[in-house]
């Protein structure tokens, strides 16, 4: 008659042994979702520079073959466009600005330096404005050029100015 009292059930000691292994297992689980967070921000931080650095690229080389006139003054890189739009390109210590009438696009990007000259070709038949700047990804410094043709409207205008 005893025996159908008593119910089966867990002792003390293997509840505490049952939680020490939960809790060593919980914290493992805990370092590897840290270590595995931390290189997806890692990685998300390099990914987003180098998609800044290809919408940089796209949105110059764009700008530079659909408008009519680039030029420099004070810091700020304006392309006049055929309908008398202005694009600007603005330069900060930490990122870039593209202002469109339309909106603004921020580029974190850090500009070393900006230069802009005129060269022609080998066969010195065109001339060409070359926009070249040298900035900082991943701490690594590298330049860009970008090439825009002038045409002898535009070089018979500056002589009659």
């Amino acid at each position: 008659m005893n025996d159908k009292r008593m119910i089966s059930a867990f002792s003390i000691m293997e509840t505490i042994v049952g939680m020490a292994i939960t809790a060593i297992i919980m914290s493992i689980i805990f370092v590897v979702f840290s270590i595995v967070t931390e290189r997806m921000m890692d990685y998300k931080s390099q990914n987003e520079l180098i998609c800044d650095l290809n919408r940089l690229t796209y949105s110059i080389n764009k700008d530079i073959f659909e408008n009519e006139k680039m030029t420099f003054f004070d810091n700020e890189i304006t392309f006049k466009s055929y309908t008398g739009e202005n694009i600007k390109y603005s330069f900060q210590e930490d990122y870039m600005l593209r202002n469109n009438e339309i909106f603004i696009d921020t580029f974190k990007i850090k500009l070393k330096q900006l230069t802009i000259d005129t060269l022609k070709n080998k066969s010195e038949q065109f001339v060409f404005q070359r926009l070249k700047l040298n900035i900082e990804v991943n701490e690594n410094k590298m330049d860009l050029k970008f090439y825009k043709r002038i045409y002898a409207n535009e070089l018979l205008k500056k002589f009659k100015d």
